[in-house]
């Protein structure tokens, strides 16, 4: 994919090193921070549920703002509010502060995808997909690491804050290499006919099912991503009662499956390989590790079980979801990447305050939950399925 903005792309690419690791920087680090804050497990754990808040707070300008003022001020937005949340995260003296922190987070999240995934599609308009997946691998590059680098703090009795501190650092230096970045030109939907315009514009809030269905998708797929990143090492800990460092690898394993899974995914991709049956074995195969986790809590299973969830379900389903929407929508790309996104923040707000729930009765339950919305997610899909073969059939 070498082509005149791979050096935009890097730096893309880069936030979402950072990205990966802050998403689950709370679940690595949830032990010091529920001691600070003064509450237990689930009452820290809940502060994620702010993320969620943040992207729905920013959404509505955010897909507007990419759209209109271009990629790359959306992209340093992003990356402001993520350095407002770590620095927040880190001087909280308590769950209130916290969460009010935490909406930065949703903010610089929902930031980064209006202006990273439009610009990448842009970039590479003949491998979208592909461009879009390689963003995962970043993601989970940042995932498998920060255990590591955790685990080293804690080896030699260093302050926790540290691994806050390194991702700063890292997005400040990112900073200011992505201003010195081209961003490509913007295509922003189909373009209307002049004689048409009025009537698309009655339009404008016609959604397709199939519009509809994606969207609704992006909730399925980031709850599956939360879900594993952030309750498999409790599951670990609490369920198979492995060590606490044994069960923060856990996710290391996972972003390993989850790196082979950008890889595999890439290859198909570009082999031909439509991105809706990728899609939904992937989502087939959650459900059933999901509910295999629930059912046989023993270590083998919580072993091979974090790499296959890492693989299926955090190994790019967000992006390959968003990259079919952008496929059957005319719609701007950073507005219909605000709407998927939407359904992401709906996720991230409920259900953390669902497994935290959960978990006050059983962890492994939390894993019931997770196969029954991929039943429902790969639903969607099957329907989406259906009406692709129903309007080819038609069209014969």
């Amino acid at each position: 994919m070498k082509n005149k903005y791979l050096s935009t792309s890097l730096g893309l690419y880069m936030n979402y090193f950072v990205h990966g690791m802050a998403l689950i920087i709370i679940a690595q680090n949830i032990d010091f921070l529920s001691q600070k804050w003064h509450t237990d497990l689930a009452g820290a754990a809940g502060v994620v549920s702010s993320f969620g808040i943040g992207k729905l707070l920013a959404v509505f300008i955010s897909g507007k703002l990419s759209d209109k003022f271009g990629r790359k001020l959306s992209v340093i937005l992003g990356v402001f509010f993520y350095i407002v949340f770590l620095g927040g995260i880190l001087l909280s003296p308590n769950t209130i502060i916290a969460y009010a922190f935490g909406i930065s987070a949703g903010i610089a999240n929902s930031f980064l995808d209006t202006g990273t995934y439009p610009a990448l599609m842009e970039a590479y308009p003949k491998k979208a997909a592909s461009a879009n997946i390689v963003v995962k691998a970043f993601v989970q590059a940042g995932q498998f690491l920060l255990p590591f680098m955790i685990a080293f703090i804690l080896a030699n009795n260093l302050w926790y804050g540290w691994s806050f501190i390194v991702l700063i650092v890292i997005l400040l230096i990112n900073l200011l290499y992505t201003l010195t970045r081209t961003f490509p030109p913007m295509t922003v939907g189909k373009p209307f006919d002049f004689e048409k315009e009025i009537v698309e514009e009655k339009k404008a809030f016609h959604f397709s099912i199939d519009e509809i269905c994606l969207i609704l998708f992006g909730f399925v797929a980031q709850t599956l991503l939360y879900i594993m990143s952030q309750w498999i090492a409790k599951y670990g800990s609490e369920v198979i009662h492995m060590t606490d460092n044994a069960s923060r690898l856990l996710v290391s394993y996972a972003s390993v499956g989850a790196i082979l899974c950008v890889c595999v995914t890439f290859i198909l991709g570009n082999r031909g390989v439509k991105t809706l049956h990728i899609l939904i074995t992937y989502v087939t195969m959650t459900m059933l590790v999901s509910f295999t986790l629930f059912a046989f809590p023993t270590e083998i299973v919580c072993l091979v079980g974090a790499f296959l969830l890492g693989y299926f379900s955090a190994g790019g389903i967000i992006q390959l979801g968003l990259t079919l929407l952008a496929e059957v929508s005319a719609r701007g790309k950073g507005f219909v990447t605000s709407l998927y996104t939407i359904a992401e923040g709906i996720a991230v707000f409920v259900i953390p305050l669902i497994a935290a729930a959960i978990s006050r009765v059983d962890i492994a339950a939390i894993f019931l939950l997770n196969a029954g919305i991929a039943l429902f997610g790969l639903a969607l899909l099957l329907i989406v399925f259906a009406r692709k073969k129903k309007f080819a059939r038609d069209h014969i």
